[in-house]
């Protein structure tokens, strides 16, 4: 009897510390991702790309440590949703235009880094089985403050001139448009609203300040989102889903008709006004150039190599909006559309307090995609991925319901 008390309690004792470890590679790899993220951006462009596997890498970690089965099923799910399978069709149609684009190495390096960026979220969003504890929802909103503070000292090293601006400024920006509002979701669904209430109006403060155009777009139209989904979220929800997709379809009638339309205003032409009107002039010319090509597009990671070469010009817009018509064509952007209706229209299938934070999330990413960011660099969708993640921690804090699987966050 000794014998068996005495092999029962190192059978505890060992439980005990595989989830005392659990605990530690699961608090390191969420930390990793909630400061390191807002941070790493800041300070080096290639911090991010250090810092997310890392993050990622503890997390799955934590899981296997916890010894709980089913972390294969719990991804798999998330082929049940339309959004994903959308995103999944849009990554092996771009894959697919390696046989006709003029850039097939760029672009195939380019889809492998997507895929294994989307490999990576799932097992981060599918591993952790257990509610996630608040202090790991905490290091969410604790990083983005962190983040702006970053950038605000980045921001000022290089008004001084001790530090030459290596585009950490802008990064820093883009980061916050991203993560806000996953982090003021984890707020609100512990109950924190005041502490939301203050992230927002800090996030705002800082948005005048910096005065970065795409930073600015995407607050107010999540903003916007949060307000109106707070009020209504299942109408919301769908007139967002109806609206972003015939934005995604109909882009290409902004550049078309831009130059008229100046002529009309400024009676000039529209190449000689300055941005982003030089931008609009560019790609009315692209897109009325060869409209046999708007079919298919000219093949993935076109845009970027085009403009590095000089086979285009350098005020070729980098919108995503634009660059998924002439990289992907019709087809690529009927699936973005389809994508992207299915993304806001589940939005009412996440958790009450989280879901208005989703389409806000959604839509300031949305509206990312129509400003002059670069999407092709992987450090916004890196971001996004995190926003992911965030978004997956605040819906597991909450306690006493029942944990959404990964399928319903893939709408972000």
């Amino acid at each position: 009897m000794a014998h068996r008390a005495e092999e029962t309690r190192f059978a505890r004792s060992g439980r005990d510390d595989a989830a005392d470890a659990s605990r530690f590679f699961s608090r390191v790899g969420y930390a990793a991702l909630a400061i390191g993220a807002p941070i790493g951006v800041v300070v080096d462009p290639l911090a991010l790309f250090i810092v997310f596997p890392i993050g990622v890498a503890m997390i799955v970690m934590a899981a296997v440590l916890q010894g709980k089965p089913g972390l294969v099923g719990r991804g798999l799910r998330a082929f049940t949703s339309p959004t994903f399978l959308a995103l999944i069709a849009g990554l092996c149609w771009a894959t697919l235009s390696v046989l006709w684009t003029p850039y097939p190495v760029s672009a195939l390096q380019h889809a492998l880094k997507l895929t294994l960026l989307i490999l990576a979220t799932l097992l981060a969003v599918a591993a952790p089985r257990e509610n996630a504890r608040a202090t790991d929802l905490y290091l969410f909103p604790i990083g983005v403050v962190l983040g702006m503070i970053a950038t605000a000292a980045k921001a000022l090293a290089v008004v001084v001139g001790h530090i030459p601006d290596d585009g950490g400024v802008a990064a820093g920006a883009i980061a916050l448009a991203v993560l806000l509002f996953p982090a003021l979701g984890g707020l609100t669904a512990r109950g924190r609203n005041g502490y939301a209430r203050l992230l927002l109006i800090l996030a705002l403060a800082f948005a005048y300040v910096t005065g970065y155009r795409p930073l600015t777009v995407a607050l107010f139209a999540g903003y916007l989102a949060l307000s109106f989904s707070i009020s209504d979220l299942t109408r919301t929800a769908r007139e967002l889903a109806w609206g972003a997709a015939a934005l995604v379809l109909l882009s290409p009638l902004i550049p078309a008709f831009a130059p008229t339309i100046a002529a009309w205003i400024f009676h000039v032409k529209l190449a000689t006004l300055p941005q982003p009107y030089a931008s609009l002039s560019v790609a009315a010319d692209i897109f009325t150039h060869d409209k046999l090509r708007l079919l298919m597009g000219h093949g993935f990671a076109t845009v970027a190599r085009g403009v590095r070469d000089m086979i285009l010009p350098l005020h070729t817009p980098r919108a995503l909006a634009f660059t998924v018509w002439y990289e992907l064509g019709i087809i690529g952007a009927v699936i973005a559309a389809v994508g992207v209706w299915f993304g806001f229209h589940d939005i009412v299938k996440a958790p009450p307090r989280l879901a208005p934070f989703l389409a806000a999330g959604f839509t300031a990413i949305g509206a990312l995609a129509f400003t002059n960011v670069d999407f092709d660099d992987m450090t916004v969708m890196t971001l996004i991925a995190v926003a992911v993640i965030a978004t997956d921690v605040a819906a597991r804090s909450q306690y006493r319901t029942t944990r959404p699987s990964a399928a319903s966050l893939a709408n972000l």
